[in-house]
C-alpha cells in the first residue's frame, strides 16, 4: 500500500465592524487543487448576519451566521486510488473548528464525484479505517476525514467534492469599539492508498 499526503492551506478572513486563484500542491504523483485559497469574508455587520444557534459535537454555539462560502476541491491522481479529505486547522475543545478567539466554523461536504460519477460521502476515522453508510451531504469534524462510497469506499483517479465553510461570530465580536481582522488558516488534506 502507498499513502499520499498532501497539503493545501485555505484562509479564512473577514473584518468585524458594530479572489480565487487555483491553488495545488504535487508529490509526485498525485496533485490537490483548489478552486481559491482565500475565502473572504468581507466585513462582518451584525445588522447583515442571521442570528443563529449551531450544535456542534454536542455542544451549542449561539451567535451569528456568515453566508456560506464554496471551495471546491479535486484531488487528481496517476492510476487508481482510494482517498479520504480531511482538514487541519485549530479547534475549539476538539469538536468544532474555530474562527479566531470570536467564533467557529462549520464545515459540510457535498457535490462529490469520482471520475465524473456522483457518489455519497461519509464521515469516516483518518487512516484506513472502515467506512459505513453515506449521504449526499456530510459535516466534517475535525477528528474524521471524508471518504467516497458507493456502497464501498470507491477507487478513482479524479475527486471532485465541494466544501461549503460557513463561520459563526458571538455577541463579543459586535462589542462597541471593536473593530478587528480576524483570520484562521485550515489545511485541507488528503490520503491515497494505491489499489496494488
Amino acid at each position: 500500500m502507498k499513502y499520499c499526503h498532501l497539503l493545501l492551506p485555505v484562509i479564512l478572513v473577514g473584518s468585524v465592524f458594530g479572489s480565487i486563484p487555483c491553488a495545488s500542491a504535487d508529490d509526485g504523483d498525485c496533485d490537490i487543487l483548489s478552486s481559491t485559497k482565500l475565502v473572504d469574508y468581507g466585513r462582518f455587520r451584525q445588522g447583515e448576519m442571521r442570528r443563529v444557534s449551531a450544535e456542534s459535537e454536542s455542544k451549542i454555539y449561539r451567535g451569528y451566521a456568515s453566508v456560506s462560502r464554496e471551495v471546491q476541491v479535486s484531488v487528481i491522481c496517476p492510476d487508481d486510488r482510494k482517498i479520504r479529505l480531511y482538514v487541519d486547522g485549530p479547534v475549539r475543545q476538539s469538536k468544532v473548528w474555530q474562527f479566531s478567539d470570536k467564533g467557529v466554523a462549520v464545515i459540510k461536504v457535498r457535490n462529490a464525484r469520482v471520475d465524473g460519477t456522483l457518489v455519497q460521502l461519509t464521515s469516516s476515522p483518518r487512516g484506513n479505517g472502515p467506512t459505513q453508510g453515506g449521504t449526499s451531504e456530510v459535516t466534517l469534524s475535525p477528528e474524521s476525514a471524508i471518504s467516497f462510497v458507493n456502497g464501498q469506499e470507491v477507487i478513482g483517479k479524479q475527486w471532485v467534492a465541494t466544501l461549503m465553510i460557513t463561520t459563526y461570530l458571538s455577541d463579543n465580536a459586535f462589542k462597541i469599539g471593536n473593530s478587528q481582522d480576524l483570520e484562521e488558516t485550515l489545511t485541507v488534506s488528503f490520503d491515497a492508498v494505491a489499489t496494488q
